[in-house]
């Protein structure tokens, strides 16, 4: 069982539900998957960000339509142009197009591709100041809604020209640029986001913190996936902690701060007790149950499950 700080939310009167993350080695091959995004029906695309060639994979995610819970997932295959992977972080599925976009952390760019993993040629026009990225700190959260028409992306730390990122010695906040985008693919609205400020005491070992994932919900509300994932020396002790923010762009103007309301926030570990260490990378919006509340999906990188003993976990987030 997981640690769960925050299991259950209350939010506008109604209360939010993490299912229990399940992996499935029999039919999802090792991977390092770290982006998808919901297709419709069955279906996800996911991003790998150590493919050996550039594109994504197809997968059949089977989620209880009462309940939330994830009951089955299958990897499908695998589509590529053949192109050396971006360090391909993040993913997003546009509707009108039938197409998908997917963020390189090592390229810094945003490009589109068909189902079929090729290019369209066509990719989101990146304000200059992003080309600031730290390395490995670049684009790793990327959503888009067809409700909002609008894509949202942000840099997983600080950039260069705003600060200094965080790290195993310097505890510091990220100041981020929640960046929007039009069906045009042209950048519109700009808004500040600062995440939490590490909680690792000890100065040994290493850790990773920062937005890794975004998922944008119909009513222009964005949830924020922010994680860190602490490395001791001997692994013994290493921890994966999550939190989820809602924000809403439309209650501030651009170029201000955003306000964050806590959705949900749990623990994953690797100690002598407890092995469900789960770094999770990617988050999207997927379907609605039966009674109209609303799915995310959640995955995470297991780096190729990491000798032997890290899994490719998916769980759901089910909220009003």
């Amino acid at each position: 069982m997981l640690v769960l700080l925050a299991a259950v939310v209350q939010l506008t009167a109604q209360q939010v539900t993490l299912t229990e993350q399940r992996h499935f080695g029999k039919t999802v091959p090792a991977g390092n998957y770290s982006g998808i995004t919901w297709l419709g029906g069955n279906r996800y695309a996911v991003a790998d960000d150590k493919s050996p060639t550039a594109g994504f994979h197809l997968m059949t995610i089977h989620i209880d339509s009462l309940t939330g819970d994830v009951l089955d997932v299958q990897a499908e295959r695998f589509v590529t142009n053949q192109q050396p992977n971006r360090d391909e972080e993040g993913i997003c599925y546009v509707p009108q197009s039938n197409t998908v976009f997917v963020s390189g952390e090592a390229d810094g760019q945003i490009v589109e591709y068909s189902m079929d993993g090729q290019l369209t040629g066509r990719l989101l026009t990146i304000p200059a100041v992003f080309a600031t990225a730290y390395h490995n700190r670049s684009f790793e959260a990327l959503t888009y809604n067809a409700q909002t028409h609008r894509f949202w992306t942000t840099s997983e730390n600080t950039l260069r020209a705003d600060g200094t990122k965080p790290n195993i010695l310097n505890k510091v906040a990220s100041r981020l640029r929640l960046q929007s985008f039009g069906d045009d693919l042209q950048p519109c609205e700009q808004y500040w986001y600062v995440t939490d400020s590490s909680a690792v005491k000890s100065i040994k070992g290493t850790t990773t913190l920062g937005v890794s994932g975004l998922a944008a919900l119909d009513d222009g509300r964005l949830v924020v996936l922010e994680r860190e994932v602490r490395t001791t020396p001997k692994i013994i002790g290493s921890f994966a902690h999550v939190r989820l923010y809602v924000v809403n762009p439309a209650m501030h103007s651009p170029g201000t701060l955003l306000q964050k309301q806590l959705l949900a926030e749990f623990r994953t570990c690797f100690n002598l007790t407890r092995r469900n260490f789960a770094n999770y990378e990617g988050i999207c919006v997927g379907p609605r149950l039966q009674d109209g509340r609303q799915v995310l999906v959640l995955l995470a990188d297991s780096q190729n499950q990491y000798k032997g003993i890290l899994r490719d976990w998916f769980r759901t987030i089910v909220i009003p």
